[in-house]
């Protein structure tokens, strides 16, 4: 979804995330610090992470990761 067509109406998902109990217990604090809830905490997260790639991507163009490459493909890209 491109930002720039966005309607700005949330859509909700339903989401199982493993976290290790210290992010857990850290993004609790954050939640409370904020007077918000733990849903509200992570979608912004979420949110926020998703919009800087956006940025990233219009400032680099397109990136292409191979799933491969040999030493020589290495050495012909930085020359």
């Amino acid at each position: 979804m491109n930002s720039n067509n966005c309607s700005g109406q949330n859509v909700s998902i339903n989401v199982n995330l493993s976290l290790k109990g210290e992010t857990l217990r850290m993004l609790i604090e954050m939640a409370n610090d904020m007077g918000a809830s733990l849903e509200e905490v992570i979608s912004s997260i979420t949110e926020d992470s998703v919009i800087d790639l956006e940025r990233l991507h219009d400032d680099l163009g397109i990136v292409t990761i191979p799933e491969k490459c040999s030493k020589q493909d290495l050495i012909n890209s930085i020359q």
